[in-house]
C-alpha cells in the first residue's frame, strides 16, 4: 500500500511538472503587437534629421525593440566599417522611391512589401515618429557618394587573424620544448 501511494505520488509531481513547464513554453506570449501606421503629413515634416541617423545607426534605440537599419543596410559614409549588405545601399533612397514607397516599405503597410523586413518589423514596429526621422535622414542623405567598405573588413580580418597567430605563437613558443626536455630527460635516465 505503501509502494502503491508513492507512485501515486511520483506520478503526480511529475505531471505537475510536465503542466507547468507547458505553461511557461506555451502559456507565457507577450501582449499582442499593434501593426505599424503610417505618420501624418504634420509628422513626416517635423522628421528629426539628427534622431534618424541615431535611430538608423543604432545608437537610439528603437521603441519597439526592433534591430537598427545599418545591420543590413548603409547610407553614404556613415559608421566606421559602413553598414550592412543584406540590404540595398539607402543613399539616393529618395531619388529612387517615393515617399508613400519608403513610408510604406518602413511600415510594411505598403503596396510593396520587403521580404526580409517583414517578420522583423511585423513584431517589432516602427513608430510613426521614428519613420519619420528616418525618412528625414534618408532624405538628407541624398546626393551624397555611396561608400563601399568591404575593403577595410577585409583587411582587419586579415591582420587580426595574423595577429592572433602571433599571439599564439608567443604565448606557446615554449610549450613543446619544455615537454620534449621532460621526456629526453627521462629517456636519458632509463638509457643510464
Amino acid at each position: 500500500m505503501k509502494n502503491q501511494n508513492s507512485s501515486k505520488h511520483k506520478m503526480r509531481t511529475s505531471l505537475l511538472w510536465v503542466a507547468l513547464f507547458a505553461f511557461f513554453i506555451f502559456g507565457c506570449s507577450s501582449a499582442p503587437v499593434e501593426k505599424a501606421q503610417l505618420p501624418s503629413a504634420d509628422e513626416i515634416a517635423n522628421g528629426n534629421v539628427e534622431n534618424g541617423l541615431k535611430l538608423f545607426m543604432g545608437n537610439v534605440h528603437l521603441e519597439n525593440g526592433g534591430p537598427p537599419c545599418m545591420g543590413c543596410h548603409s547610407v553614404a559614409d556613415n559608421g566606421i566599417l559602413g553598414g550592412g549588405a543584406l540590404g540595398p545601399n539607402l543613399t539616393n533612397i529618395t531619388a529612387e522611391k517615393s515617399e508613400a514607397e519608403i513610408l510604406g516599405l518602413l511600415s510594411n503597410t505598403g503596396s510593396f512589401i520587403s521580404p526580409v523586413m517583414l517578420p522583423i518589423y511585423t513584431d517589432h514596429p516602427l513608430t510613426t515618429q521614428e519613420q519619420s526621422d528616418l525618412l528625414a535622414f534618408m532624405k538628407s542623405s541624398a546626393g551624397q557618394p555611396e561608400t563601399d567598405k568591404e575593403w577595410l573588413v577585409i583587411v582587419i580580418s586579415i591582420l587580426g587573424t595574423v595577429g592572433v597567430a602571433i599571439a599564439f605563437g608567443i604565448i606557446y613558443r615554449d610549450r613543446l620544448r619544455n615537454v620534449r626536455r621532460a621526456m629526453v630527460r627521462k629517456a636519458e635516465k632509463e638509457l643510464l
